[in-house]
């Protein structure tokens, strides 16, 4: 129970805003005091070393906080947790597309730079999706012979390679702009849905392609909309190709 209250805790650092990811830093750095983990000297028998269950947790802290700050994700996928009754908005739903675009597009400049790219895309699907909360049905558009990415892992493949043979990487590919057109929207309580068309720009051609996509989203213990369903794919003949915008011309 004490290491489920730790993990929940570690969420919640993870979720919020930026400012917040400056109090995960300076959490993680006193968790790697010496002096926090110094047992004190007993008069009957030696020190015993005794493993808190935050202490499991330190590790992970400094590599999660060391991640966000360095890979600059926060700002693009965090935001201020929904009060816990609150019913899942419009406004919510287009929010948390421009977080996953954004997410996406960084996702795609990281590797463009060598960067670590791969936890760029683990931090990407950690917090957009509920893998950890519950079942997520994500069918993506690239996937043939592993249509059906039910586990985080399978996730992580699909967008920066790694378990699936198949998988080509489709956030590393990469895009520069990820934009919503959204068609329809179902808003039930704390659980919604949202279907339309999002277009991908090539980072090198500047030209679209039009995809069509369903998104679910539920509510989470902690307020935060996630992802628990993903369906997208090519439209019937292939994808739309849209050439890049002319230039205006010179004043």
């Amino acid at each position: 129970a004490d290491i489920t209250k730790a993990r929940h805790l570690v969420e919640v650092q993870l979720t919020r805003s930026s400012c917040y990811m400056l109090s995960l830093t300076t959490a993680a750095a006193a968790f790697a005091s010496p002096s926090l983990h110094t047992a004190p000297a007993r008069r009957a028998a030696p020190p015993v070393a005794v493993q808190s269950p935050l202490e499991s947790l330190r590790a992970p802290l400094q590599t999660a906080a060391a991640t966000l700050f360095s890979l600059g994700l926060a700002a693009q996928l965090t935001a201020a947790p929904l009060p816990a009754s609150a019913d899942i908005t419009k406004a919510d739903i287009i929010a948390a597309e421009e977080r996953w675009g954004d997410g996406i597009v960084r996702v795609g400049e990281i590797y463009s730079k060598g960067g670590d790219y791969k936890s760029a895309a683990k931090i990407l699907v950690d917090l957009m999706y509920g893998y950890d909360q519950g079942p997520v049905l994500f069918k993506p558009t690239k996937a043939a012979e592993k249509e059906f990415r039910v586990t985080p892992g399978e996730a992580y493949s699909y967008f920066v390679t790694g378990q699936e043979v198949e998988d080509k990487g489709f956030a590393i590919h990469p895009w520069s702009k990820v934009r919503f057109d959204n068609k329809q929207f179902l808003l039930k309580g704390d659980t919604a849905a949202a279907m339309g068309n999002y277009y991908f720009t090539d980072a090198k051609t500047g030209e679209e392609t039009k995809v069509d996509f369903t998104f679910g989203y539920f509510e989470d213990v902690l307020g935060n909309v996630r992802i628990n369903l993903h369906h997208s794919s090519l439209p019937y003949g292939g994808g739309a190709k849209v050439a890049a915008p002319a230039a205006a011309p010179a004043a």
